[in-house]
C-alpha cells in the first residue's frame, strides 16, 4: 500500500494528540504495527478513483453485528453492499465521496508495517470503524488542514513516536527458514560498527537513516536512504560478490533483518529530518534481537559478537516447515 503523501503529512504534524472532528467523523494520527489486516473499498472523491482501508476486525464484528455472520458466501451480494454503505455513511457524507460495490469487493488488504497514517474513525449504534485512505485527493487533505486553525493547534509537544532500530541482517534460503530452530546460529552482516553505536533506523516515511548513538545517548543522523530495499543493496555489494542471474526457489536467499532496539523521534523532528542532525533522545538497545522478515516478527535470539564478527544464536523461531513454501510465494509476488 501507498505511503503518506505530503498533505497527509503536514495534517498529521498539525493535528494534537487528541485530533480533531470533522463531521461525524474523528480525525488522527496513529502508528500501525505488524501489519494489520483489513479491507480495501473502492470509492471516488472529487472524481479521482481512490479507495478506503477499514480494520478487518471492524468490518468482522459489523457484518455480525447486523447480518449474523462475516461470510460472504452466505450473504446476498447486494445485501452486503448496503450493510457497506450503511457502514461507511459517516465518511462518504463527511466528504462527499462515492462508494463503488464491485465484484470482489471489498478486497482483503494488510497495511503496512510501522506506518504512520491518519485514521478516520466513528461510531454506529456502538460499533467502531477505523479507516485509512489511499489516492484520496491532495485537495481535499489541504480542505482539512485549513480548519486546524490556531484556536486548535497544539500547545504542547507531540509524544514522540518509537522507530525500530537495526544492527544488521542475517541471510538464508527459503529452504533453510524451513530448517532453523533454538540454538541455530545466523551470521550477521552489520550494517555498520555496531560496537561504536552505529545503527540503522527504519522511519515512518519508508526511509531509512543510519545513526550513530554518541556518548551522553544523543544520536547523529550519519545519513539518509530511501528505502531499506536500498540499504540492502548497498550492503550486499560490500559484502560479498554479486548474485547469480537466476536462482532455484528453494534456494532464493531472504534477508532477515536484526531488530536490537528502539530510539524515540518526535514528529516534528521527523519531517525536517537531515543528514548530520543530532538529536537528543534516548536509545533503549538490548543483545536480545528480533528477527524481521518482510516487518514481521519471525524469530528472536540473542547478539554475539566476536572481534568484528556478529552472529544471532536463535532462542525462538516462528516458521514452521510448511509456511515455508508461502514464504516462497510471497517472495515470488513481490
Amino acid at each position: 500500500m501507498t505511503r503518506l503523501s505530503p498533505e497527509e503529512s503536514i495534517l498529521v504534524g498539525m493535528l494534537q494528540t487528541e485530533g480533531m472532528k470533522l463531521g461525524a467523523v474523528h480525525v488522527t494520527a496513529q502508528r500501525w504495527t505488524d501489519s494489520p489486516q483489513g479491507r480495501l473499498f473502492s470509492v471516488t472523491a472529487e472524481d479521482t478513483p481512490c479507495g478506503v482501508w477499514l480494520a478487518e476486525s471492524d468490518w468482522q464484528q459489523w457484518c455480525e453485528g447486523i447480518l449474523g455472520t462475516a461470510s460472504e458466501q452466505d450473504v446476498d451480494a447486494q445485501l452486503l453492499a448496503g450493510v457497506a454503505l450503511w457502514g461507511l455513511s459517516p465518511l462518504l457524507q463527511a466528504s462527499g465521496a462515492k462508494l463503488h460495490n464491485g465484484p470482489g469487493e471489498p478486497r482483503r488488504c494488510s497495511m503496512l508495517s510501522q506506518y504512520v497514517a491518519l485514521v478516520f474513525a466513528w461510531q454506529i449504534d456502538g460499533y467502531a470503524f477505523r479507516c485509512v485512505l489511499f489516492g484520496w485527493p491532495t485537495t481535499w487533505f489541504r480542505a482539512i488542514a485549513r480548519q486546524v486553525g490556531p484556536g486548535v493547534r497544539p500547545v504542547r509537544i507531540l509524544p514522540p513516536v518509537a522507530f525500530d532500530c537495526y544492527a544488521g541482517w542475517c541471510q538464508a534460503s527459503i529452504h533453510e527458514l524451513a530448517s532453523i530452530g533454538p540454538g541455530t546460529g545466523l551470521r550477521m552482516s552489520p550494517f555498520g560498527r555496531p560496537r561504536e553505536g552505529e545503527l540503522v533506523v527504519l522511519l515512518a516515511t519508508g526511509s531509512a537513516a543510519r545513526i550513530r548513538i554518541e556518548e551522553g545517548g544523543d544520536v547523529k543522523i550519519e545519513a539518509l536512504v530511501n528505502d531499506m530495499e536500498s540499504l540492502l543493496a548497498e550492503d550486499s555489494d560490500r559484502a560479498g560478490p554479486a548474485s547469480p542471474l537466476s536462482y532455484h526457489l528453494d534456494a532464493l536467499p531472504q534477508k532477515l533483518l536484526v531488530e536490537v532496539g528502539q530510539i524515540d523521534i518526535a514528529l516534528g523532528t521527523l519531517r525536517t529530518l537531515r543528514e548530520g542532525d543530532l538529536i537528543a533522545t534516548e536509545a533503549r538497545l538490548s543483545p536480545d534481537v528480533k528477527l524481521r522478515l518482510n516487518g514481521r516478527v519471525i524469530g528472536e535470539g540473542e547478539l554475539i559478537a566476536c572481534g568484528e564478527s556478529y552472529l544471532v544464536r536463535v532462542t525462538q523461531w516462528f516458521v514452521h516447515p510448511s509456511d515455508a513454501q508461502s514464504i516462497g510465494e510471497d517472495t515470488v509476488n513481490t
